[in-house]
């Protein structure tokens, strides 16, 4: 059966705007979190990044693994992952250790998402070298390789391109065995997708599905080349999603949680996602769920108003989660 994943609200996309005051705002992450585990969901994921999108404004962006472990600790059930996990932000054997005391706050419920990093004015407002993207790829390549021998080795050495553990003790291990799943966020045909078929678990795909085809197929040849079978590599699709009965909810939608963007701007950015009659949002996952994808991720630019009783994660679990489950 399909998995069905959303976000917790970070303030990264502007969704705690309008809540006023840190305390409140934090709150209002761990609330939702709690009312997205009650309704249901399968998975909460959490972006990786400093400050807001698309320009750096003054509202708050939760640190993501700060947030994962304390949602680890306020939640039950639900699984905590990340999309993606930037592998330059942290040095690859802190990393591990990171990623192993939460998965054991949790109970075993982690699932790590790596990436090569993309926001170049981030990296160069917190002090990161942002490099060239094949020295971004091969930092991440790096990561992941000391990722799986900290987890699973008593001293684990390991030597990469740009980094290296040696001798080192992490303790304590993650309670999953052998070890957190581990998924790639990568869109690049010749070297990212091949790092994906030799190093991860799983693969997410973050675009539509005029291109999902083309990226599998790619992929499966990569596993292949590498000897692994390509049903072993699990499938993920994150989308923006928003359902909508007519255009006149649709405009009131975006005057409301984007008031301050242009109308066509938006209208182009939705035009782009999972946006639509519940029957149009339906046929759009199901075509990925058709063609291997096992998890669905959803992000809602109204996560902070979950638990209203309105919000659009409570309307896809409502009409589109028990038709997507049942198929």
């Amino acid at each position: 059966m399909v998995q069905i994943g959303t976000f917790a609200p970070q303030g990264w996309r502007l969704e705690l705007r309008g809540v006023d005051g840190a305390a409140a705002q934090w709150a209002r992450t761990k609330g939702v979190a709690l009312e997205l585990e009650r309704l249901g969901y399968d998975s909460l994921w959490l972006y990786d990044h400093f400050h807001t999108v698309p320009r750096p404004e003054i509202q708050p962006t939760f640190e993501c693994w700060t947030t994962m472990a304390a949602l680890a600790e306020a939640t039950s059930r639900i699984r905590l992952g990340q999309l993606v996990t930037c592998a330059l932000y942290r040095n690859p054997g802190y990393l591990a250790k990171i990623s192993s005391c939460v998965d054991v706050i949790s109970g075993g419920r982690v699932d790590v998402g790596l990436g090569a990093g993309w926001k170049e004015d981030e990296f160069a407002a917190y002090g990161y070298d942002f490099g060239t993207i094949r020295s971004r790829l091969d930092r991440m390549a790096d990561t992941a390789r000391i990722l799986k021998a900290m987890w699973t080795e008593e001293r684990a050495s390991a030597q990469g391109k740009y980094f290296a553990v040696k001798d080192a003790v992490n303790e304590p291990k993650p309670l999953q065995r052998p070890h957190p799943p581990l998924w790639i966020g990568a869109q690049g045909e010749r070297v990212a997708l091949r790092m994906v078929a030799e190093l991860a678990d799983g693969w997410n795909h973050n675009r539509g599905p005029g291109i999902f085809e083309q990226k599998l197929e790619i992929l499966h040849r990569h596993c292949r080349d590498v000897g692994r079978d390509p049903r072993t590599l699990r499938i993920s699709v994150e989308r923006t999603c928003a359902i909508f009965d007519d255009d006149r909810e649709r405009q009131a939608f975006i005057r409301r949680y984007w008031p301050t963007n242009k109308p066509e701007r938006i209208n182009a950015f939705l035009d782009d996602s999972c946006v639509g009659t519940t029957e149009k949002v339906i046929d759009e996952l199901r075509f990925f769920i058709d063609r291997g994808a096992e998890l669905i991720i959803l992000w809602f630019q109204d996560l902070a108003d979950v638990g209203s009783g309105t919000s659009q994660a409570e309307r896809f679990m409502e009409r589109v989660a028990p038709v997507l489950r049942r198929s």
